[in-house]
């Protein structure tokens, strides 16, 4: 009887080490067209789909670093994207158009799930160290599809980097638009619309986002007053 079992149990872990093994396969999915693109993946890739046309297009992710669930959309030649060691990044997407963009996530970072997109010639969106992200974050540089003044014949919105500094917090549902700068330690509340810079170690809720606390900093741990 006890040899039965363990022969059971045997078939059993074999099959669910197929199981993993195929579904781990089956999860790094990757689409990629074009010549001279460059991956280095020194993380942890899961349920991660790549989607590259174009050349010389850099990837680089750090060391125990994680990304689950989501996509890399790449259209265009020479982006970059790096990620730095020790972040979790568990959905949505990094999306590049057109040229010579970068995206780069500083250490530490956690990500619920974004959308950050780096669109038209060489803008950026940079992240600092120990950010907090919840989930439904929205990142663009530009607006993908031209505004024209009729009277002068030319393009009014021109995309603008992106840069939120180290140790910030953006809750649920934010959006942040193109030219803004976020200080560190600042706190961007639930379902806020950032059109405009804002101040570190502040809060800033509403739509437009605006400052309703200065001279505050957080922490990932919880604390109870006494």
């Amino acid at each position: 009887m006890n040899s039965i079992k363990i022969f059971v149990n045997n078939q059993r872990y074999l099959y669910l080490l197929k199981v993993k093994i195929q579904h781990f396969i089956n999860s790094f999915r990757k689409s990629i067209l074009g010549n001279n693109n460059f991956i280095q993946n020194r993380g942890i890739f899961f349920k991660v789909k790549l989607d590259i046309i174009g050349n010389k297009n850099t990837i680089r992710i750090g060391k125990k670093t994680m990304l689950y669930d989501m996509t890399i959309f790449i259209r265009g030649d020479n982006h970059i994207l790096t990620i730095d060691e020790n972040c979790i990044i568990k959905g949505g997407s990094f999306w590049f158009e057109d040229s010579l963009c970068k995206i780069h996530i500083g250490k530490d970072t956690t990500i619920e799930s974004a959308h950050l997109a780096v669109t038209e010639n060489a803008s950026t969106i940079s992240i600092g160290d120990d950010c907090m992200f919840s989930d439904g974050i929205v990142l663009r540089t530009g607006d993908s599809h031209a505004i024209i003044d009729e009277d002068k014949n030319i393009k009014i919105n021109d995309a603008q980097d992106i840069i939120i500094g180290n140790h910030v917090w953006i809750g649920s549902r934010s959006t942040i638009l193109k030219g803004v700068v976020v200080g560190d330690n600042a706190i961007i509340g639930t379902g806020s619309i950032v059109t405009k810079s804002v101040l570190g170690n502040s809060i800033s809720v509403g739509i437009p986002a605006r400052m309703i606390k200065s001279n505050v900093g957080w922490s990932r741990n919880r604390f109870y007053n006494v």
